[in-house]
């Protein structure tokens, strides 16, 4: 068996530019970006750009999830800072919950101060699917809250603040991601000070997040 050797995988990112030795999982946002490019996708309606009606929109997330180059369903979730009416939020989370269970793919969650509404429906619509909380930079005790109900965090360019490190030291590695955003932050150096600051070694994070990415998004690597 050929031995794979793992790229730095940027597991949330809006950034359409090719790097070599990064496996970029690049955000499609239906209703606001136009083309898919070649790579590896995750598409979803964002609670920012929910469109009126919704049936066009919807089509098109159905159409774009089923593509064997999308591997999960978002960002979506719920924001208490945004302007889009806080019950049709509430309606566009729960279906994409629902089409997630339908297609059997992961979800990736954008949570603005509704990290208790957003787990609660994840359990109301009896989610059956891996959870990732995209951006993740947050308390300890809310991690762990996280963490026991069996969810996945992606760290981002926060932790380079040096105010995650209790996070980073005790978060298990199989339920890790690291992400670059919106950020124009190199993804190598989030895995760098990651590594640095829980004292392991590149080489051991690589190997982990590729391993996390074959688990949950049932994505397998090719040299």
């Amino acid at each position: 068996m050929m031995h794979i050797t793992p790229p730095f995988i940027d597991i949330h990112t809006h950034s359409r530019l090719d790097i070599p030795d990064i496996l970029q999982v690049r955000n499609h946002i239906i209703g606001r970006d136009q083309i898919m490019g070649d790579g590896v996708y995750t598409a979803g309606i964002h609670p920012w750009y929910i469109d009126r009606p919704l049936s066009e929109q919807w089509e098109q997330l159905e159409v774009a999830v089923i593509k064997k180059e999308v591997i999960a369903i978002g960002e979506c979730g719920l924001d208490k800072q945004c302007k889009t009416d806080w019950d049709l939020q509430l309606e566009i989370f729960q279906r994409q919950i629902k089409l997630a269970n339908t297609i059997n793919k992961p979800l990736i969650i954008h949570s603005v101060r509704a990290y208790q509404e957003i787990m609660q429906q994840l359990i109301l619509q009896e989610a059956q699917t891996p959870i990732i909380f995209h951006g993740f930079n947050k308390k300890t005790e809310l991690a762990r809250q996280l963490l026991q109900k069996g969810y996945y965090l992606s760290l981002g360019t926060d932790i380079l603040q040096g105010r995650q490190d209790a996070l980073i030291f005790e978060i298990p590695l199989n339920r890790l991601f690291l992400e670059t955003d919106n950020k124009t932050t190199n993804i190598v150096d989030i895995f760098s000070y990651f590594c640095a600051a829980r004292k392991i070694s590149l080489a051991t994070l690589k190997q982990q997040v590729m391993e996390n990415l074959e688990q949950v998004f049932n994505y397998r690597i090719e040299e």
